[in-house]
């Protein structure tokens, strides 16, 4: 895949969130390099408030190894 670890973990971060919202703050976490095989991503809202949306996200190999993991802050429009 020509595409990043970081910038698959952003993408899906930033469906997670969902429209309106603008990334604040993400943090990356890369795991042993194993080469480049089929990745399934995963990202989950830990928590949101008025202003803030708070999310993880993970990236896994064909075999279920971790690849990357990431936390993001999207904060909502407007706000």
């Amino acid at each position: 895949m020509d595409t990043s670890l970081s910038a698959q973990l952003e993408s899906v971060l930033r469906k997670a969130a969902g429209e309106g919202t603008a990334l604040a703050s993400m943090t990356v976490d890369y795991a042993a390099e194993t080469g480049d095989d089929d990745l399934s991503s995963k990202a989950w809202i830990e928590r949101a408030t008025r202003t803030l949306v708070f999310a993880q996200a993970e990236l896994r190999r064909g075999d279920g190894a971790l690849a990357a993991s990431a936390s993001a802050v999207f904060r909502r429009a407007g706000d």
